[in-house]
Protein backbone atom coordinates (compact mmCIF):
# COMPACT_ATOMS: atom_id res chain seq x y z
CA UNK A 1 0.00 0.00 0.00
CA UNK A 2 1.46 3.33 -1.11
CA UNK A 3 2.86 5.22 1.88
CA UNK A 4 4.45 8.63 2.53
CA UNK A 5 6.35 9.95 5.55
CA UNK A 6 6.66 13.68 6.19
CA UNK A 7 8.90 15.03 8.95
CA UNK A 8 8.43 18.69 9.85
CA UNK A 9 10.91 21.10 11.41
CA UNK A 10 13.33 23.85 10.38
CA UNK A 11 16.04 22.07 12.36
CA UNK A 12 15.86 19.11 9.95
CA UNK A 13 16.63 21.32 6.97
CA UNK A 14 19.33 23.50 8.48
CA UNK A 15 21.39 20.53 9.65
CA UNK A 16 20.97 20.93 13.41
CA UNK A 17 18.93 17.73 13.76
CA UNK A 18 19.20 14.49 11.81
CA UNK A 19 15.88 13.00 10.73
CA UNK A 20 15.81 9.56 12.31
CA UNK A 21 12.02 9.39 12.59
CA UNK A 22 11.38 8.61 8.93
CA UNK A 23 13.84 5.72 8.76
CA UNK A 24 12.45 4.29 12.01
CA UNK A 25 8.86 4.46 10.75
CA UNK A 26 9.79 2.98 7.36
CA UNK A 27 11.47 0.01 9.00
CA UNK A 28 8.62 -0.44 11.48
CA UNK A 29 5.88 -0.65 8.84
CA UNK A 30 7.77 -2.77 6.32
CA UNK A 31 6.33 -6.11 7.50
CA UNK A 32 2.75 -4.82 7.18
CA UNK A 33 2.61 -4.53 3.39
CA UNK A 34 3.17 -0.76 3.50
CA UNK A 35 5.47 0.35 0.71
CA UNK A 36 7.17 3.68 1.43
CA UNK A 37 7.28 5.65 -1.82
CA UNK A 38 8.16 9.07 -0.43
CA UNK A 39 10.07 10.52 2.54
CA UNK A 40 10.30 14.30 2.79
CA UNK A 41 11.34 17.00 5.27
CA UNK A 42 9.42 20.28 5.48
CA UNK A 43 9.94 23.65 7.15
CA UNK A 44 7.75 24.89 9.99
CA UNK A 45 5.54 26.63 7.44
CA UNK A 46 1.74 26.47 7.39
CA UNK A 47 1.63 27.03 3.63
CA UNK A 48 4.29 24.43 2.88
CA UNK A 49 2.53 21.84 5.03
CA UNK A 50 -0.88 22.57 3.48
CA UNK A 51 0.61 22.31 -0.01
CA UNK A 52 2.15 18.94 0.82
CA UNK A 53 -1.07 17.62 2.39
CA UNK A 54 -2.93 18.54 -0.79
CA UNK A 55 -0.32 16.94 -3.04
CA UNK A 56 -0.26 13.67 -1.10
CA UNK A 57 -4.04 13.40 -0.88
CA UNK A 58 -4.26 13.81 -4.66
CA UNK A 59 -1.46 11.31 -5.30
CA UNK A 60 -3.24 8.10 -4.35
CA UNK A 61 -1.47 7.38 -1.06
CA UNK A 62 -3.08 4.93 1.36
CA UNK A 63 -1.12 5.89 4.47
CA UNK A 64 0.52 9.22 5.30
CA UNK A 65 2.58 9.83 8.44
CA UNK A 66 3.42 13.34 9.67
CA UNK A 67 5.82 13.93 12.56
CA UNK A 68 6.84 17.18 14.25
CA UNK A 69 5.39 20.58 14.96
CA UNK A 70 2.90 19.64 17.71
CA UNK A 71 4.57 21.46 20.61
CA UNK A 72 3.26 24.54 22.46
CA UNK A 73 5.56 27.17 20.95
CA UNK A 74 5.07 29.63 18.11
CA UNK A 75 6.95 27.53 15.54
CA UNK A 76 4.82 24.42 16.10
CA UNK A 77 2.39 24.93 13.24
CA UNK A 78 1.43 21.44 12.05
CA UNK A 79 -1.96 21.46 13.78
CA UNK A 80 -2.71 24.91 12.37
CA UNK A 81 -1.93 23.71 8.84
CA UNK A 82 -4.31 20.76 9.16
CA UNK A 83 -7.01 22.96 10.67
CA UNK A 84 -6.85 25.34 7.74
CA UNK A 85 -6.62 22.63 5.10
CA UNK A 86 -9.61 20.64 6.36
CA UNK A 87 -11.47 23.74 7.60
CA UNK A 88 -11.95 21.87 10.82
CA UNK A 89 -12.64 22.90 14.42
CA UNK A 90 -10.66 22.07 17.53
CA UNK A 91 -11.92 19.61 20.09
CA UNK A 92 -10.64 19.48 23.69
CA UNK A 93 -9.85 15.90 24.64
CA UNK A 94 -10.59 16.06 28.36
CA UNK A 95 -8.90 12.78 29.49
CA UNK A 96 -5.57 14.07 28.23
CA UNK A 97 -6.16 17.56 29.64
CA UNK A 98 -6.87 16.12 33.10
CA UNK A 99 -3.95 13.69 32.95
CA UNK A 100 -1.41 16.40 32.13
CA UNK A 101 -2.93 18.85 34.61
CA UNK A 102 -2.81 16.28 37.43
CA UNK A 103 0.76 15.34 36.54
CA UNK A 104 1.97 18.92 36.92
CA UNK A 105 -0.02 19.41 40.12
CA UNK A 106 1.39 16.25 41.70
CA UNK A 107 4.91 17.33 40.76
CA UNK A 108 4.13 20.83 42.08
CA UNK A 109 5.21 22.31 38.77
CA UNK A 110 3.81 25.41 37.14
CA UNK A 111 2.06 25.02 33.83
CA UNK A 112 0.87 27.56 31.32
CA UNK A 113 -2.88 26.90 31.03
CA UNK A 114 -2.99 28.01 27.40
CA UNK A 115 -0.22 25.52 26.61
CA UNK A 116 -2.07 22.80 28.50
CA UNK A 117 -5.19 23.50 26.48
CA UNK A 118 -3.39 23.60 23.14
CA UNK A 119 -1.61 20.31 23.85
CA UNK A 120 -4.95 18.65 24.64
CA UNK A 121 -6.84 19.83 21.55
CA UNK A 122 -7.23 17.81 18.37
CA UNK A 123 -9.06 18.28 15.09
CA UNK A 124 -12.77 17.55 15.43
CA UNK A 125 -12.53 15.19 12.45
CA UNK A 126 -9.73 13.14 14.06
CA UNK A 127 -9.30 10.58 16.80
CA UNK A 128 -6.73 11.04 19.60
CA UNK A 129 -3.47 9.11 19.76
CA UNK A 130 -2.50 9.01 23.41
CA UNK A 131 0.97 10.19 24.38
CA UNK A 132 2.27 8.18 27.33
CA UNK A 133 5.61 9.98 27.48
CA UNK A 134 4.87 13.62 26.63
CA UNK A 135 2.27 16.35 26.49
CA UNK A 136 1.36 16.60 22.79
CA UNK A 137 -1.56 14.48 21.64
CA UNK A 138 -1.28 12.72 18.32
CA UNK A 139 -4.12 12.48 15.83
CA UNK A 140 -5.47 9.88 13.41
CA UNK A 141 -7.90 10.93 10.72
CA UNK A 142 -9.48 9.23 7.74
CA UNK A 143 -10.09 11.23 4.58
CA UNK A 144 -11.73 9.33 1.74
CA UNK A 145 -9.67 6.11 1.72
CA UNK A 146 -6.52 7.70 3.11
CA UNK A 147 -5.35 7.08 6.67
CA UNK A 148 -3.41 10.07 8.02
CA UNK A 149 -1.41 10.12 11.26
CA UNK A 150 -0.08 13.28 12.92
CA UNK A 151 2.62 12.52 15.50
CA UNK A 152 4.99 14.48 17.74
CA UNK A 153 8.53 14.93 16.46
CA UNK A 154 10.31 13.98 19.70
CA UNK A 155 11.59 10.48 18.81
CA UNK A 156 10.86 8.88 22.18
CA UNK A 157 7.28 10.16 22.19
CA UNK A 158 6.71 9.29 18.55
CA UNK A 159 7.99 5.72 18.93
CA UNK A 160 5.90 5.02 22.02
CA UNK A 161 2.79 6.38 20.31
CA UNK A 162 3.49 4.39 17.17
CA UNK A 163 3.95 1.09 18.99
CA UNK A 164 1.16 1.50 21.54
CA UNK A 165 -1.48 3.29 19.47
CA UNK A 166 -0.92 3.03 15.73
CA UNK A 167 0.33 -0.51 15.13
CA UNK A 168 -2.26 -2.35 17.27
CA UNK A 169 -5.23 -0.15 16.38
CA UNK A 170 -4.67 0.96 12.79
CA UNK A 171 -2.05 -1.15 11.05
CA UNK A 172 -1.95 -4.72 12.31
CA UNK A 173 -5.76 -4.93 12.21
CA UNK A 174 -5.82 -3.95 8.53
CA UNK A 175 -2.61 -5.44 7.18
CA UNK A 176 -1.61 -9.04 7.72
CA UNK A 177 1.92 -9.59 8.96
CA UNK A 178 4.01 -11.66 6.58
CA UNK A 179 7.71 -12.25 7.13
CA UNK A 180 8.90 -11.91 3.56
CA UNK A 181 12.18 -10.17 4.29
CA UNK A 182 15.24 -10.82 6.39
CA UNK A 183 18.57 -9.09 6.97
CA UNK A 184 21.71 -11.13 7.59
CA UNK A 185 24.40 -9.30 9.57
CA UNK A 186 28.00 -10.17 8.70
CA UNK A 187 31.38 -9.08 9.98
CA UNK A 188 35.00 -9.70 9.02
CA UNK A 189 34.48 -9.99 5.27
CA UNK A 190 34.21 -7.45 2.45
CA UNK A 191 31.21 -6.87 0.21
CA UNK A 192 33.10 -7.97 -2.92
CA UNK A 193 34.30 -11.20 -1.32
CA UNK A 194 30.82 -12.01 -0.06
CA UNK A 195 29.39 -11.44 -3.51
CA UNK A 196 32.05 -13.68 -5.09
CA UNK A 197 31.09 -16.45 -2.68
CA UNK A 198 27.36 -16.05 -3.35
CA UNK A 199 27.26 -14.97 -6.99
CA UNK A 200 26.16 -18.31 -8.44
CA UNK A 201 23.59 -18.87 -5.69
CA UNK A 202 22.12 -15.42 -6.29
CA UNK A 203 21.89 -15.94 -10.04
CA UNK A 204 20.13 -19.30 -9.48
CA UNK A 205 17.50 -17.79 -7.15
CA UNK A 206 15.49 -15.28 -9.14
CA UNK A 207 12.58 -15.49 -6.67
CA UNK A 208 14.66 -13.68 -4.05
CA UNK A 209 15.93 -10.12 -4.16
CA UNK A 210 19.42 -9.77 -2.64
CA UNK A 211 20.76 -6.40 -1.52
CA UNK A 212 24.25 -5.81 -0.13
CA UNK A 213 24.53 -2.93 2.35
CA UNK A 214 28.16 -2.32 3.35
CA UNK A 215 29.34 -0.17 6.26
CA UNK A 216 32.54 0.24 8.24
CA UNK A 217 31.39 -2.43 10.68
CA UNK A 218 30.36 -5.07 8.18
CA UNK A 219 27.97 -5.98 5.39
CA UNK A 220 24.24 -6.49 5.72
CA UNK A 221 22.63 -8.85 3.22
CA UNK A 222 18.99 -7.99 2.72
CA UNK A 223 16.69 -10.77 1.48
CA UNK A 224 13.21 -10.19 0.12
CA UNK A 225 10.93 -12.83 -1.38
CA UNK A 226 7.56 -12.65 -3.05
CA UNK A 227 4.74 -12.57 -0.47
CA UNK A 228 3.16 -15.56 -2.17
CA UNK A 229 6.22 -17.63 -1.35
CA UNK A 230 7.17 -16.42 2.14
CA UNK A 231 8.12 -19.88 3.43
CA UNK A 232 10.99 -19.89 0.95
CA UNK A 233 12.87 -17.29 2.98
CA UNK A 234 13.80 -19.92 5.59
CA UNK A 235 15.31 -22.07 2.86
CA UNK A 236 17.40 -19.15 1.57
CA UNK A 237 18.48 -18.26 5.11
CA UNK A 238 19.66 -21.83 5.77
CA UNK A 239 21.43 -22.06 2.41
CA UNK A 240 23.33 -18.84 3.07
CA UNK A 241 24.26 -19.93 6.57
CA UNK A 242 25.77 -23.12 5.12
CA UNK A 243 27.85 -21.00 2.73
CA UNK A 244 28.92 -18.02 4.86
CA UNK A 245 27.79 -18.94 8.37
CA UNK A 246 31.14 -18.17 10.00
CA UNK A 247 30.71 -14.50 9.03
CA UNK A 248 27.07 -14.16 10.14
CA UNK A 249 26.69 -12.84 13.66
CA UNK A 250 22.96 -12.16 13.69
CA UNK A 251 19.77 -11.17 11.91
CA UNK A 252 17.64 -8.03 11.53
CA UNK A 253 17.92 -5.95 14.73
CA UNK A 254 20.53 -8.07 16.50
CA UNK A 255 23.63 -6.29 17.81
CA UNK A 256 27.00 -7.97 18.11
CA UNK A 257 27.23 -7.02 21.79
CA UNK A 258 23.94 -8.83 22.47
CA UNK A 259 25.26 -11.87 20.62
CA UNK A 260 28.42 -11.85 22.75
CA UNK A 261 26.38 -11.35 25.92
CA UNK A 262 24.29 -14.41 25.09
CA UNK A 263 27.41 -16.51 24.57
CA UNK A 264 28.75 -15.39 27.94
CA UNK A 265 25.39 -15.98 29.66
CA UNK A 266 25.03 -19.47 28.18
CA UNK A 267 28.56 -20.53 29.13
CA UNK A 268 28.61 -18.78 32.51
CA UNK A 269 31.82 -16.94 31.58
CA UNK A 270 33.15 -13.65 32.94
CA UNK A 271 35.00 -10.93 31.06
CA UNK A 272 37.16 -7.88 31.74
CA UNK A 273 38.58 -5.37 29.29
CA UNK A 274 41.64 -3.12 29.01
CA UNK A 275 41.01 -0.33 26.51
CA UNK A 276 43.46 2.21 25.21
CA UNK A 277 42.44 3.68 21.84
CA UNK A 278 38.77 2.68 22.20
CA UNK A 279 38.45 4.67 25.41
CA UNK A 280 35.74 2.54 27.02
CA UNK A 281 33.51 1.98 23.98
CA UNK A 282 33.63 -1.83 24.23
CA UNK A 283 32.82 -1.70 27.93
CA UNK A 284 29.94 0.68 27.22
CA UNK A 285 28.50 -1.57 24.53
CA UNK A 286 28.58 -4.67 26.73
CA UNK A 287 27.15 -2.92 29.78
CA UNK A 288 24.30 -1.57 27.64
CA UNK A 289 23.00 -5.15 27.58
CA UNK A 290 20.53 -5.80 30.43
CA UNK A 291 21.93 -8.26 32.96
CA UNK A 292 25.55 -7.59 31.97
CA UNK A 293 26.62 -7.55 35.63
CA UNK A 294 26.42 -11.34 35.48
CA UNK A 295 29.38 -11.55 33.11
CA UNK A 296 31.09 -8.14 33.02
CA UNK A 297 33.41 -7.62 35.98
CA UNK A 298 35.14 -4.37 35.07
CA UNK A 299 37.51 -2.53 32.78
CA UNK A 300 40.49 -0.22 32.79
CA UNK A 301 40.85 2.60 30.29
CA UNK A 302 44.62 2.51 30.11
CA UNK A 303 45.07 5.49 27.83
CA UNK A 304 48.49 6.61 29.06
CA UNK A 305 51.62 4.57 29.61
CA UNK A 306 51.54 5.50 33.31
CA UNK A 307 48.18 3.79 33.69
CA UNK A 308 49.39 0.80 31.70
CA UNK A 309 52.33 0.48 34.07
CA UNK A 310 50.73 1.36 37.40
CA UNK A 311 47.24 -0.16 37.08
CA UNK A 312 47.84 -2.97 34.60
CA UNK A 313 51.42 -3.74 35.65
CA UNK A 314 52.71 -3.64 32.10
CA UNK A 315 56.51 -3.74 32.10
CA UNK A 316 58.11 -0.35 31.49
CA UNK A 317 60.86 -2.16 29.57
CA UNK A 318 58.25 -3.74 27.28
CA UNK A 319 56.61 -0.36 26.66
CA UNK A 320 60.00 1.18 25.92
CA UNK A 321 61.23 -1.60 23.63
CA UNK A 322 58.05 -2.41 21.69
CA UNK A 323 55.94 0.72 22.14
CA UNK A 324 52.42 1.01 23.55
CA UNK A 325 50.97 0.11 20.15
CA UNK A 326 52.35 -3.36 19.63
CA UNK A 327 51.22 -6.96 19.67
CA UNK A 328 53.30 -7.66 22.78
CA UNK A 329 51.72 -4.84 24.80
CA UNK A 330 48.23 -5.71 23.60
CA UNK A 331 48.66 -9.31 24.70
CA UNK A 332 50.12 -8.29 28.04
CA UNK A 333 47.19 -5.90 28.63
CA UNK A 334 44.66 -8.68 28.00
CA UNK A 335 46.51 -11.06 30.31
CA UNK A 336 46.91 -8.54 33.10
CA UNK A 337 43.31 -7.29 33.10
CA UNK A 338 42.06 -10.88 33.21
CA UNK A 339 44.34 -11.59 36.17
CA UNK A 340 43.45 -8.37 37.97
CA UNK A 341 39.68 -8.93 37.74
CA UNK A 342 39.94 -12.73 37.96
CA UNK A 343 37.87 -13.27 34.83
CA UNK A 344 37.70 -16.11 32.34
CA UNK A 345 38.32 -13.76 29.42
CA UNK A 346 40.50 -10.70 28.98
CA UNK A 347 40.29 -8.35 25.99
CA UNK A 348 42.50 -5.39 25.07
CA UNK A 349 42.86 -2.73 22.40
CA UNK A 350 45.78 -0.43 21.67
CA UNK A 351 46.16 1.65 18.54
CA UNK A 352 46.51 5.01 16.84
CA UNK A 353 43.15 6.63 16.07
CA UNK A 354 44.61 9.96 14.91
CA UNK A 355 44.51 12.60 13.70
CA UNK A 356 48.12 12.74 14.96
CA UNK A 357 50.55 10.27 16.50
CA UNK A 358 51.29 8.17 13.46
CA UNK A 359 54.66 7.36 11.89
CA UNK A 360 55.99 5.45 8.89
CA UNK A 361 56.31 2.26 10.92
CA UNK A 362 53.09 2.80 12.89
CA UNK A 363 50.62 4.77 10.75
CA UNK A 364 47.32 6.26 11.84
CA UNK A 365 44.74 3.48 11.77
CA UNK A 366 47.06 0.80 13.16
CA UNK A 367 45.54 -1.17 16.01
CA UNK A 368 46.20 -4.39 17.92
CA UNK A 369 43.39 -6.36 19.54
CA UNK A 370 44.10 -9.21 21.95
CA UNK A 371 41.87 -11.85 23.52
CA UNK A 372 42.92 -14.35 26.18
CA UNK A 373 40.77 -17.26 27.35
CA UNK A 374 42.27 -20.06 29.43
CA UNK A 375 45.21 -21.37 27.36
CA UNK A 376 44.08 -19.58 24.21
CA UNK A 377 45.82 -16.30 23.39
CA UNK A 378 45.02 -14.36 20.22
CA UNK A 379 46.43 -11.03 19.13
CA UNK A 380 45.72 -9.52 15.74
CA UNK A 381 47.00 -6.50 13.87
CA UNK A 382 44.63 -4.33 11.82
CA UNK A 383 45.03 -1.23 9.70
CA UNK A 384 41.60 0.33 9.93
CA UNK A 385 40.03 3.49 8.54
CA UNK A 386 42.23 6.41 9.72
CA UNK A 387 39.44 8.70 10.92
CA UNK A 388 39.30 8.97 14.69
CA UNK A 389 35.63 8.35 15.45
CA UNK A 390 35.20 5.62 12.84
CA UNK A 391 38.48 3.98 13.87
CA UNK A 392 37.40 3.69 17.51
CA UNK A 393 33.95 2.34 16.63
CA UNK A 394 35.29 -0.19 14.13
CA UNK A 395 38.01 -1.34 16.53
CA UNK A 396 35.33 -2.00 19.15
CA UNK A 397 33.31 -4.00 16.65
CA UNK A 398 36.39 -5.94 15.55
CA UNK A 399 37.19 -6.85 19.16
CA UNK A 400 33.67 -8.15 19.75
CA UNK A 401 33.80 -10.11 16.48
CA UNK A 402 37.09 -11.70 17.58
CA UNK A 403 35.28 -12.88 20.71
CA UNK A 404 32.45 -14.29 18.60
CA UNK A 405 34.89 -16.22 16.41
CA UNK A 406 36.65 -17.50 19.53
CA UNK A 407 33.38 -18.98 20.78
CA UNK A 408 32.73 -20.59 17.41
Amino acid sequence: MKTAIVCIGDELLNGFTIDGNSSWIAKKILPYNLDVNLIINLKDSVEDIKEKIDHLIKSDYSYIFFTGGLGPTHDDVTKTAFLEYFKSDLFLYKPHYEKINNYFKNKKLKINLSHLKSQSEILSNSKPLNNSSGTALGMALKFKNIQIFILPGVPFEMKNMFEKEIIPNYISVNNSYTQNNLTLLTSGISESRLYDMLEKYISDNSDTKFSFLPSFKGVKIRLEVNKNNVKYIDTVKNDLYNKIGSYIYGYDEDSIEEVIANYLFDRNLSISIAESCTGGIISSKLTDVPGSSKFFKGSIIAYSNDIKENLLSISSDLLLQKGAVSSEVALSMARKVSEKFETDIGVSTTGISGPSGGSDSKPIGLVYVAVVFKDIEIVKKFNLYPERKIHREVTSHVALNMLRKLFL
